[in-house]
């Protein structure tokens, strides 16, 4: 039921594996200002810091946590705030969110 997306994972040893979407462009809920759990270089926001560790399988990890993200995102393109768990991120405010 959601847009097919083409995602981007760039992996180099001992360091997080960075995740974008490359298509389609990511657009912003009517009421959000920038996109929530993105870092400020794009790459999505998977886990939290030490969550991940580099002898974890990217096909354990990686993918489920990056359609998960995807899911949460289209949710969030609906109904104004993010579904999923997480540290802060930028969304709408309060006032704007659709119930």
């Amino acid at each position: 039921m959601s847009r097919n997306y083409i995602v981007r994972i760039v992996y180099r040893h001992r360091r997080r594996p960075r995740v974008t979407v490359t298509e389609p462009p990511l657009a912003l809920h009517p009421d959000a200002t920038a996109l929530p759990h993105v870092y400020p270089d794009g790459d999505l926001c998977l886990h939290l810091p030490g969550e991940w560790k580099d002898h974890m399988f990217l096909a354990d990890t990686i993918l489920p946590w990056t359609s998960a993200w995807l899911l949460h995102y289209e949710l969030w393109l609906s109904l104004g705030y993010w579904t999923g768990t997480g540290d802060q991120h930028p969304v709408p405010s309060p006032a704007n969110r659709i119930r």
